[in-house]
């Protein structure tokens, strides 16, 4: 499972995970499984082939445009419950710090592998396009079984 902090304005007017153009998550999917993306249909197939779960630590929250560090009153999604509902998760990727910080925070219970990588966000430019990307295939090469 993939989790994010709560989705960006774009995402959220979209309704998609990921909706914003800049956002690297789809090109970083799109070059770990050797697959060009035409629509957010093929994107959503992707995810679902390959048994991936992506969701949001919050439900809701404040905030004023779609920066984690504006985030106020935050209630989370059931998590737990989900992990109860699906056992045969392997691992928890938390896409940034502040979606890794709630989790810690609200699913103490849950005994899954849980790691934290940089946010794909456009907003978090202080790691490489190489680095994010290395960073992240590497922790998708534990869990996902085949290209």
């Amino acid at each position: 499972m993939i989790l994010g902090s709560m989705p960006s304005v774009v995402s959220l007017q979209k309704q998609e995970y990921y909706g914003f153009k800049h956002n690297r998550f789809w090109k970083i999917m799109g070059h770990y499984f050797q697959k060009e993306f035409y629509s957010y249909e093929e994107k959503v197939t992707l995810i679902k082939q390959n048994h991936i779960i992506l969701w949001d630590v919050i439900q809701t929250c404040e905030r004023e445009g779609s920066l984690d560090a504006q985030i106020k009153k935050v209630k989370c999604n059931d998590i737990v419950s989900l992990w109860k509902r699906y056992p045969t998760l392997k691992a928890i990727i938390c896409n940034g710090k502040k979606s890794y910080e709630l989790y810690q925070k609200h699913c103490q219970e849950i005994a899954l592998p849980c790691i934290v990588l940089p946010s794909t966000s456009n907003a978090n430019r202080t790691i490489k396009e190489e680095e994010l990307k290395r960073q992240w295939f590497s922790a998708l090469d534990q869990y996902i079984k085949e290209k």
